[in-house]
């Protein structure tokens, strides 16, 4: 048995694989999600239903009542295969866009005050035709956002200390609810953080869906034993 007190638990998590993808697993479980027109595809751990395939009328609809409200701090990562599609993983008050054409990744953070957009924009950082782990960091002390691709952080930035998020609305996975468009591809293990995780606890999260059926909860501890 093996004890992670420093990996924090997430605030919602969704494996987005076969039929009980769209349960919320994380301690919290009080995140509903509804999802439309999704079919099932081989994860990025060999598991045949493993992810959720998203099409021109796909998406994920994850109800918003006060959980994924991280207007502080945020970590979101996902496993992302982009397959031949450019188009948003998730959207909301931070939002993450990925591109096969240019291999890159724009994340978008938005003032909660003031409705202005902060962009995070790199190219040539994701790898064709496999399974990517990608995600985004904000610190509300420091001011930083970071992109993380696969085992390292890609690019690094200042957008404001003690900025409030946007993140009060409901998040859209695999569509944009302000443009139509769809992101065609796989989505496999989203997971939401009201805090920045460092890079030794980003390597942690990674796994975390993998064998998600191991994990046990101990919300007194605030630990993960397995």
């Amino acid at each position: 048995m093996f004890l992670f007190p420093a990996v924090p638990l997430p605030v919602a998590l969704f494996s987005l694989n076969g039929t009980n993808g769209t349960v919320d697993v994380s301690p919290n479980g009080a995140t509903k999600a509804v999802s439309y027109n999704i079919k099932f595809a081989p994860g990025p751990y060999g598991n045949p239903n493993g992810s959720f395939l998203f099409g021109e009328s796909s998406y994920v609809e994850l109800k918003n009542n006060g959980e994924l409200d991280t207007r502080f701090s945020i970590s979101v990562f996902a496993w992302v295969h982009l397959d031949d599609s450019d188009g948003p993983i998730f959207e909301y008050g931070c939002s993450l866009w990925v591109s096969h054409l240019t291999l890159g990744i724009e994340v978008r953070y938005v003032d909660r005050k003031t409705s202005r957009l902060y962009l995070l924009h790199k190219e040539n950082i994701l790898v064709a035709n496999e399974w990517n782990f990608i995600g985004t960091t904000y610190d509300y002390h420091t001011g930083i956002a970071t992109v993380w691709v696969n085992n390292k952080t890609v690019m690094l930035r200042s957008i404001g200390e003690k900025m409030e998020l946007a993140t009060q609305s409901d998040v859209r996975v695999g569509a944009s609810s302000k443009q139509e468009k769809h992101f065609r591809g796989r989505i496999s293990c989203l997971q939401f953080y009201d805090q920045a995780l460092s890079v030794d606890q980003i390597i942690e999260v990674k796994a975390r869906c993998h064998n998600t059926s191991k994990y046990i909860w101990t919300v007194k501890t605030g630990h993960e034993l397995f």
